[in-house]
């Protein structure tokens, strides 16, 4: 878990920060017994950068940082390898599956069960959820109205921000909920959203990457994704399966809550659709 981990982080990571990562990627076996203040010196940085590194990967103390780098086993070296024009089918779908399933990992041990069932509780309470993203996020942000609206849940999701803002403007904040999704927790519409819906006290739920962001700080319910660039000569492949991965994990939870109604709503869909 730990080259997952420091994969999901790199980008996040300040110059000293990095110099330790690299410094623990090359000298593996030796840092399993090391302390932080021997790994302090031999990277030429302060124990407290150490310890700073090690949270920042999202571990609670630097045992546990050392007690997952021991559990790297040299078959778990060849499924993060670098994809190459070389390898076959089978040796590249492996790899990829292996990164997903990190992935995958990550998110759930990133976002705890509280946190969802207060999500899904307000997603079920409020008469309107707005749900906004922008480029790619978008795309998740349609999958997510689609998912709902199935079961009965009234959603309004669009690619252009103006109609996005007029909508949260204009909502009753007793009766609204915005939920917004970015991938860097940076994206200008996006925060823009945030701040109407701020100002008008509407409720904010917000899927972003797990590190520290504007969008980030307006959330009153925080969903966190985590998400890396495939190792590979070929292009740039980011995998993004944990947005994916939570929304399900929201609509099957919400699901359940009541799902004797929601299963009458996803059935009379379907004898609707069947008369067109």
């Amino acid at each position: 878990m730990f080259k997952a981990k420091l994969q999901t982080s790199y980008q996040n990571l300040t110059q000293s920060e990095r110099m330790i990562a690299d410094y623990i990627l090359e000298h593996l076996d030796e840092i399993k017994t090391i302390t932080s203040h021997q790994l302090a010196v031999l990277t030429n940085t302060g124990q407290s950068t150490i310890i700073r590194f090690s949270q920042k990967l999202g571990y609670n103390s630097f045992r546990e940082f050392l007690a997952d780098i021991s559990m790297i086993k040299p078959e778990d070296q060849a499924k993060h390898d670098e994809i190459t024009v070389e390898e076959t089918t089978g040796e590249t779908s492996r790899k990829i599956g292996a990164q997903y399933k990190d992935i995958i990992d990550i998110t759930l041990n990133t976002n705890n069960e509280q946190t969802i069932d207060q999500v899904c509780a307000l997603l079920i309470k409020k008469k309107k959820i707005i749900i906004f993203g922008v480029a790619s996020s978008n795309l998740f942000c349609e999958y997510l109205a689609n998912q709902l609206i199935t079961i009965g849940l009234t959603c309004f999701t669009s690619q252009y921000p103006h109609s996005i803002f007029s909508i949260i403007d204009q909502a009753d904040p007793q009766e609204t909920v915005l939920f917004l999704l970015s991938e860097s927790g940076e994206t200008y519409d996006a925060i823009k959203a945030a701040e109407i819906a701020k100002n008008n006290q509407i409720p904010i739920i917000v899927m972003t990457r797990n590190v520290r962001n504007t969008l980030s700080s307006y959330a009153d319910y925080l969903l966190k994704t985590v998400s890396f660039t495939a190792k590979t000569s070929l292009n740039v492949t980011t995998m993004r399966c944990s947005q994916l991965l939570l929304i399900d994990i929201l609509y099957l939870n919400i699901l359940k809550l009541d799902y004797h109604r929601f299963e009458q709503i996803i059935e009379r869909a379907e004898i609707l659709s069947d008369k067109l």
